[in-house]
């Protein structure tokens, strides 16, 4: 009996098994597809660069966008629907790059391209082949001849797909597709100033960035492919006569409108910031850019109640020519030297990135590859008198100070600088702070330490003690500083373009006494100490701004009491971290 009963055991699991598995049912994936447009379409080699501004193209007899044309109503525009090609709302986008579907067997397209809207537009409907050529990547340029004199309806540009030589740079070339302006506006400022002719690239002090990217006329159209160190850059464009030229900005409409003569940020129609607006931008490793010279539309004050028309002027986009990978890899560091003595060098694993740097001196930045590294600093004999050992991440940016202890002992001070241009903008709580965010490309950030022996507790302040945090920023940024300590949470604080004069001051505070005392025995730091070359603006007889945007940190260093010496005596010194 036993013997049966265990014969007929593993029949009925077996049973039960199959009986399992036919009840079993599978589970619906209820996950929502937010995504604007699902179809999996491949790119084709040609992109076009829409500087008409056209808002409808047809492919081969069939339209692609929605052709649409709403009349105006107040307020908010009315959303469009989109179309299978153009989800967003319909119509064409500025930077478009071709489906490969919309291509015959002999890798060709015919696109007409036009303009529909309820009032009557300057633009012609033009007609264009485009070819898809693995070999040679093309953008197609729309021209806004409607505007300007010089250049056909489109123009083709072959776009360099090659990664750098040097997998921690970046690629980057000018094309200048500038032309002559057709009915040039003013206003009681002035006429609109001629920006044709020749551009050269420069970094954000003036200097020029590489021979083969200087005077690049509309007839050469474009120039080499350079290599740079990747990083976080403001690139202008400089004519010939060392005039700046515009880009056209997008996070605040204040940078949509320039001030004829001048090209510069107006405050109101009879003054100007004196500043031209050139975003700062993470150019990434890998990375391939075009700085684009064309018309584009931007808007000028017609009177004094802030009223604009719009007119086109020769300014620079920058373009991506590929999509870069995310930085998992590299991170930049350069050297600060705080210590009351000349001559120091530093070293990261045995690599030399400053030598001979001065008391209150800084290096230029070096790229590493993310991990543990030991970081030196020798004085002029080669001892070394301070050394770290530190884990540093990807695509980081840190400056290494050379700083005395609460002993008066030199130490390293490796502080991370954030060089993303976000900005926290608090509100109610999110579950990741996505829409809590503002991005900028044009900005005035400081951050401030205190290095100072002598000085237990450091605030610092613009004029006559004023607060130097206002708006969404850190009311603590800049307040009650210990010697080596710095602020880590919400450090920067921010400043305007349109800001007036101002100056940083020092005072000897109290955990509970803010400010505290004035230190006038540290020199006090005016707005134009933010400006890296005056001569940028001076050369070509035009007016020094406030001050100049771009990630600052401002340090005071040396000794203040017993012990000090003029050369090491406290002062403030400023390091700017994008180039």
């Amino acid at each position: 009996m036993n013997k049966l009963k265990y014969k007929f055991l593993p029949l009925f699991f077996l049973m039960v098994m199959i009986l399992g598995q036919a009840c079993k049912k599978d589970k619906l994936n209820f996950e929502a597809d937010n995504r604007v447009l699902t179809d999996n379409r491949v790119n084709s080699t040609a992109r076009v660069i829409n500087l008409a501004l056209y808002n409808q193209v047809i492919a081969n007899g069939d339209s692609l966008t929605s052709f649409l044309t709403p009349s105006p109503t107040p307020g908010t525009p009315p959303k469009l629907p989109g179309t299978s090609y153009f989800p967003g709302n319909g119509y064409l986008t500025k930077i478009w790059n071709v489906p490969q579907d919309l291509f015959n067997a002999q890798e060709i397209v015919k696109l007409d391209f036009m303009t529909r809207s309820y009032q009557a537009t300057l633009g012609n409907d033009i007609k264009t082949e485009v070819k898809n050529d693995y070999n040679n990547p093309t953008d197609y340029f729309l021209m806004p001849t409607f505007g300007m004199e010089g250049q056909p309806d489109v123009v083709q540009i072959k776009r360099g797909v090659a990664a750098p030589s040097k997998p921690d740079h970046f690629k980057i070339r000018i094309v200048n597709l500038s032309g002559k302006i057709k009915n040039p506006a003013f206003n009681s400022s002035g006429t609109l100033e001629d920006l044709t002719g020749s551009v050269s690239l420069a970094y954000s002090d003036g200097s020029f960035v590489n021979p083969k990217t200087n005077n690049i006329s509309s007839a050469t159209q474009t120039s080499e492919y350079i290599e740079v160190p990747y990083g976080t850059y403001q690139f202008k464009v400089l004519m010939q006569d060392g005039r700046q030229m515009p880009a056209l900005g997008s996070e605040l409409n204040q940078y949509t409108i320039l001030d004829p003569p001048t090209s510069t940020i107006p405050k109101d129609i009879m003054n100007s910031t004196a500043l031209t607006y050139a975003p700062i931008q993470t150019y990434q490793p890998g990375g391939i850019y075009t700085i684009l010279i064309a018309p584009q539309r931007f808007n000028y004050l017609i009177n004094e109640n802030a009223e604009t028309a719009d007119t086109y002027q020769n300014s620079f986009q920058v373009l991506n020519d590929n999509t870069a990978a995310v930085n998992n890899t590299y991170f930049r560091i350069q050297a600060a030297n705080a210590w009351g003595t000349d001559a120091v060098s530093f070293k990261v694993d045995g690599k030399t990135i400053a030598s001979d740097l001065s008391f209150g001196g800084s290096g230029a930045y070096s790229n590493f590859i993310q991990g543990s590294h030991t970081i030196e600093a020798a004085d002029a004999s080669g001892k070394v008198i301070a050394s770290a050992t530190q884990v540093l991440r990807p695509a980081q940016n840190y400056t290494v100070w050379l700083s005395p202890d609460a002993a008066g002992a030199p130490k390293l001070l490796v502080v991370a600088n954030d060089l993303s241009g976000a900005t926290y903008s608090g509100g109610p709580a999110q579950e990741d702070a996505t829409y809590a965010r503002n991005q900028y490309r044009y900005f005035f950030f400081k951050r401030f330490l205190n290095l100072s022996t002598g000085n237990p507790y450091i605030t610092f302040t613009l004029n006559n003690g004023q607060s130097i945090a206002g708006g969404e920023d850190n009311p603590n940024a800049g307040v009650n500083l210990q010697l080596g300590i710095p602020l880590f949470e919400h450090p920067y604080v921010s400043s305007s373009y349109s800001q007036s004069p101002y100056e940083v001051m020092v005072y000897r505070s109290k955990p509970n006494v803010v400010p505290g005392v004035w230190a006038n025995d540290i020199e006090v730091l005016k707005n134009d100490a933010f400006i890296a070359n005056k001569d940028l603006y001076l050369r070509p007889g035009r007016a020094l701004p406030v001050h100049e945007p771009g990630i600052y940190t401002l340090s005071l260093i040396g000794q203040s009491g017993t012990g000090s010496t003029p050369a090491t005596k406290a002062k403030m010194i400023i390091i700017k971290h994008n180039k």
